[in-house]
């Protein structure tokens, strides 16, 4: 069962990464994310429905519009690869665990919501990374959706996911502050960033959004310093944050406590 389940997670994942490329395309240009139905962006032809299997058409297509011609980016079966593998890792290594330990309903809703956030950040990354924005129909719903949940019994609680806004999006949304005055009311954080931290706040409560922000931050400088050695780092460069913090959020979900916990090993034996 754990191998039938574990292809399901995979299978989900390329589908709803195909879902995701919609999203990608659509929402920076604010079209419509149900009419047209999937079509060539080049010519206008529609996509048939044996030309959209996420991943697979894109191989027997040659990346290729069945139509004109045209080159599809390499972008879509990579999102749609990256989704698949994101749903396996996260159905392993925590709804796999928590089915054998037994799922109560509300904590099964709460999972869900969980898994729907962390998957989020694949569209919100790609389109921060390619338009510099996140996109507020992605984060406030999700936003709102975790606020209610809290609401039910036995799971997160409605303190919980009040912290959880507050550390993440006050935190951040401070931090923008600080900088604003530092670099001369140049903007250093938008806004988008902050609702973003208010979603992974409110859904995973203050300890994940902390560690969000931490390790986002933590990326973020090792990704700035790479371009800088690429010299792709100029002065009035602008760098998305939300990649970082999609990056931080999953470290965080999968791997938080176990880093935590070797930073302190290291710093105790230093002292010693």
């Amino acid at each position: 069962m754990y191998l039938f389940f574990s292809i399901v997670a995979a299978l989900f994942g390329l589908v709803l990464g195909s879902f995701f490329n919609v999203l990608i395309y659509r929402l920076p240009r604010r079209e419509s994310i149900v009419r047209p139905g999937s079509h060539c962006p080049n010519c206008g032809r529609p996509v048939r429905p044996w030309e959209n299997i996420p991943v697979a058409s894109y191989v027997v297509l040659r990346g290729k519009c069945a139509g004109c011609g045209w080159n599809i980016p390499l972008r879509y079966p990579l999102v749609e690869a990256f989704t698949g593998a994101a749903a396996l890792v996260w159905y392993a290594g925590t709804i796999a665990p928590s089915l054998e330990a037994g799922l109560s309903p509300v904590i099964a809703v709460t999972l869900a919501l969980q898994t729907a956030v962390l998957l989020a950040m694949i569209p919100v990354a790609v389109i921060d990374f390619t338009h510099l924005v996140i996109p507020e129909s992605i984060t406030l719903p999700l936003l709102a959706l975790a606020v209610i949940v809290s609401f039910l019994p036995r799971g997160l609680t409605p303190l919980q996911c009040g912290l959880g806004v507050l550390v993440g999006a006050g935190f951040l949304y401070s931090a923008g502050i600080l900088g604003k005055i530092a670099f001369r009311k140049k903007e250093t954080m938008g806004f988008g960033d902050v609702e973003l931290l208010a979603m992974v706040g409110a859904a995973f409560g203050p300890k994940i959004a902390f560690l969000t922000i931490l390790f986002g931050t933590f990326a973020g400088l090792g990704g700035a310093i790479f371009m800088a050695m690429l010299g792709k780092l100029g002065k009035n460069h602008v760098m998305p944050f939300g990649p970082f913090l999609g990056m931080g959020l999953w470290i965080a979900v999968l791997a938080g406590n176990r880093v935590v916990d070797f930073y302190f090993a290291i710093v105790d034996n230093l002292v010693r």
